[in-house]
């Protein structure tokens, strides 16, 4: 699903909207005046999901993110946030997996 913002802009000629979201791409495009277009490619499984379920439940959030231009600043904190916390996890499960102590201890990489 590619949700636009209502804001229009002229680039090259073509009217385009400010911003657009693709869903299904898991893109963010601006489209600038002065700069031209630009795409944020986002991968993370998390964003995916999130972007999946927000299309399917909260629509007039997403459409309220892209038109106020806060869907790209919403979606790159999104995924600091998640990935912070999921290297905390690791830290966390690193300290108390007692098999991975002993092998880091050993210096046994393989099994580290």
């Amino acid at each position: 699903m590619i949700i636009r913002s209502n804001e229009k802009v002229r680039i090259n000629g073509k009217n385009k909207s400010v911003w657009a979201l693709d869903t299904d791409a898991l893109t963010v495009t601006h489209n600038d005046p002065n700069l031209g277009q630009t795409v944020t490619e986002f991968s993370s499984e998390h964003i995916k999901y999130h972007l999946h379920y927000s299309a399917e439940y909260r629509k007039d959030r997403l459409r309220k993110l892209v038109d106020s231009g806060e869907i790209l600043r919403y979606l790159t904190e999104l995924d600091k946030t998640v990935g912070d916390a999921v290297e905390r996890q690791v830290e966390k499960w690193k300290a108390a997996d007692k098999e991975y102590q002993k092998a880091l201890a050993v210096g046994d990489f393989s099994k580290v």
